[in-house]
């Protein structure tokens, strides 16, 4: 029993020590020691770069020779940063770049650009000329952009851009955590730096690496930016030698790895990779569009403009005022709820007002009694008076179908509650905003109908109101033989009557072709 016991007790020790084995074994391929070793690996690599000095492994601190670096850069690049804090307009920028890199040709033709001058040339020239004449020089203006010429342009904007994006990271933040007592753009006097904890720049550092890489890109225009900062400012806010220099540096830093280095072994995160900021916005694309959507817009301002200012004029001569209001929901005033819910608008309601006044006050008084006497007791043949006859009767049946258009359109109208009651849903239903749109479409459709079919009805009014006045003042009429006796029938001299009526209509026929013709 003894022997046997002391078999057992000698086996114990011997079993422990292949079990602590197995789970050592194990346990150094695990994903944490994985990990450590990685670390370890990527500890040794940054001890063997040009930068060692900057950065302490075993104790996880930054040390002042990374601090002086970024005061040395900080030194150098404050000028460039204080001319781009006092102006940051990005629109400043992109207009002086576009301005610099212009051919003599587009110098002179972007003159004729200006909202100014077009308004003076459109005071002179007729608009459809003058916007002929724009669209030309527009044309010019593109195609003196080559591509040589664009990306040059091109290149100067991206150098700029990351020129701007190096110059405003903030140094002084990064810097004033290794000395508290820094102040900002004073280098009077050289600063000492202190050691300090890794993790208290990590994020300053990332963000540097990103804008910092972009840099080294051997295509940028480096030059060409240089020049042209000269040529708008008259200096250069940083000697391009010692800005190359600066690039240099990053170069080397950057092939080195130290700090991809540094911030795989800080974060602990041997995956780390930098992420590089590339701008890949384009200026001249964006900038021939934007100036040729200016230029129309001032061209369909003067248009609109001078189209109000007719509509007025012919207004005034028709009604004696252009202040008329008979619809009440076929209107504008509710344009602006429509635009703030980015839906379609109603387009025809100023001149489908016009139309309900002139047949309110035209057709149904005046056109009536020439109607009533004319056409009615007038002796002459009926095919000729046939066209007059139906055209009156046609118009009398759009004004109450123009009634019944706007009634609908109330609140408590067919179409109106459609859209009380889908506008509040626009904002999170598109099916409700397709619905409505359809409805303002669809009543656009039917104004415009009603616009173009009236108005050729008063043309072929107006036509045989023609053939009548010249008729009628014939020493023997031809179409109607019976004048002398209608003369009876009428307040007015017939002639001038007539001739009133006329001009009425044809005034009112050119108010329409302001909105039929768009």
């Amino acid at each position: 029993m003894g022997v046997k016991n002391k078999n057992t007790e000698q086996s114990t020790p011997k079993n422990g020590f292949f079990q602590t084995l197995i789970e050592n074994i194990f346990k150094s391929s695990g994903p944490e020691a994985e990990k450590k070793r990685k670390l370890k690996a990527i500890a040794k690599a940054f001890q063997k770069t040009k930068y060692h000095g900057f950065y302490k492994t075993s104790t996880f601190e930054v040390l002042p020779p990374f601090a002086k670096l970024f005061y040395d850069i900080y030194k150098i690049i404050a000028p460039a940063q204080t001319m781009l804090h006092v102006n940051e307009n990005m629109a400043l920028y992109k207009s002086q770049i576009i301005s610099y890199s212009l051919s003599e040709k587009q110098i002179e033709v972007h003159a004729h650009f200006d909202e100014q001058q077009i308004q003076e040339m459109s005071r002179k020239i007729p608009l459809p000329n003058l916007t002929k004449q724009i669209e030309d020089d527009l044309a010019t203006f593109s195609q003196e952009f080559t591509a040589e010429r664009i990306n040059k342009t091109e290149g100067t904007y991206k150098a700029f851009l990351l020129f701007k994006e190096f110059c405003t990271y903030d140094y002084y933040v990064l810097l004033k955590k290794f000395n508290n007592r820094l102040q900002e753009n004073n280098f009077s006097v050289q600063p000492t730096f202190e050691k300090i904890n890794a993790e208290y720049i990590i994020d300053n550092l990332k963000d540097f690496i990103s804008i910092a890489y972009s840099l080294v890109d051997d295509s940028i225009f480096w030059d060409d930016l240089f020049e042209f900062i000269k040529a708008t400012r008259g200096s250069e806010p940083i000697p391009l030698s010692n800005w190359k220099k600066i690039i240099a540096k990053i170069k080397t830093i950057k092939a080195s790895g130290a700090f991809d280095l540094m911030v795989r072994h800080i974060t602990r995160d041997p995956r780390y990779e930098p992420e590089v900021h590339y701008s890949t916005e384009l200026l001249v694309e964006p900038y021939l569009d934007n100036l040729q959507e200016e230029v129309m817009s001032t061209i369909s301002k003067i248009s609109y403009a001078q189209k109000e200012s007719k509509a007025n004029s012919f207004c005034e001569q028709i009604f004696g005022t252009s202040d008329i209001s008979l619809l009440k929901n076929y209107t504008s005033g509710i344009n602006s709820t429509f635009e703030k819910k980015e839906l379609n608008t109603f387009i025809y309601s100023e001149p489908l007002n016009y139309l309900k006044a002139f047949i309110l006050e035209y057709v149904k008084k005046d056109i009536r009694e020439i109607y009533d006497v004319v056409v009615i007791r007038g002796q002459w043949d009926a095919s000729l008076s046939a066209p007059m006859s139906n055209a009156y009767q046609e118009l009398l049946k759009a004004s109450d179908a123009i009634t019944l258009f706007d009634s609908e359109l109330a609140e408590d109208g067919s179409l109106g509650t459609k859209i009380k009651t889908l506008l509040p849903k626009t904002a999170h239903d598109p099916g409700a905003e397709n619905i409505i749109n359809r409805v303002i479409s669809d009543s656009n459709d039917q104004a415009h109908g009603f616009l173009l079919s009236c108005t050729q009805e008063l043309v072929t009014i107006g036509k045989t109101l023609k053939q009548l006045i010249e008729d009628y003042v014939k020493p023997k009429p031809v179409l109607v033989q019976n004048w002398r006796e209608l003369e009876r029938y009428i307040d007015h001299p017939m002639k001038e009557f007539c001739v009133n009526i006329y001009k009425k209509i044809y005034l009112f026929v050119q108010l329409m072709q302001q909105y039929l013709s768009e």
